[in-house]
């Protein structure tokens, strides 16, 4: 990609992100311009939205808008339902999702917790569940590399090793030492 077509694409998205910002600034005037007789009274606001990513063993992970009150079944339909080898057992799909929630659901063979966070006692991060801002809180992870870690996870399954990790252009052996003693698979 040359540097013309970067400076274009950069140029587009910051236009789009003008136009929904101003989308917002005119949504925001409308509702605070109306009819002052509706004073006092209690308007429904629209049913708040809640963001969870959905992933492991679904066939479309990814992050999803779900309604307020949504449960873990309706992330997993919404992110195509589950593959032949995932045990969605371990999850109960009764459970009403949270915002920002990460749904990670394990293949055979696979161990699963009780618990769902990626973290345990021990204070390591498990990386077959963590979300990119659990291991960004690692050292030498940023934004970029804990989305890459995420895609190759949804991509290859679960992590077999911690050493594992390693597969993952752009983490060496320098990042993988500073990071071992904090994560298990």
């Amino acid at each position: 990609m040359n540097w013309k077509q970067i400076i274009i694409i950069v140029l587009f998205m910051m236009g789009m992100l003008t136009a929904c910002t101003r989308q917002e600034e005119i949504s925001l005037e409308a509702s605070t311009t109306e009819d002052s007789s509706s004073e006092g009274m209690i308007i429904p606001s629209e049913e708040m939205k809640l963001y969870v990513y959905v992933c492991g063993h679904v066939k479309e992970p990814g992050v999803y808008k779900l309604d307020e009150g949504a449960r873990v079944c309706d992330a997993l339909e919404s992110a195509g339902g589950t593959l032949e080898d995932a045990r969605a057992e371990a999850l109960d799909q009764a459970v009403m999702v949270t915002d920002g929630q990460t749904i990670y659901v394990p293949g055979i063979g696979e161990s699963q917790n009780e618990e769902t966070d990626s973290m345990e006692d021990d204070g390591r991060i498990n990386i077959n569940q963590a979300s990119a801002e659990q291991l960004m809180t690692l050292p030498g992870i940023g934004e970029s590399k804990a989305n890459v870690i995420l895609q190759y996870r949804d991509e290859h399954g679960a992590f077999q090793t911690v050493e594992d990790l390693m597969k993952i252009p752009g983490i060496k052996q320098g990042v993988f030492d500073k990071i071992k003693d904090r994560i298990k698979v």
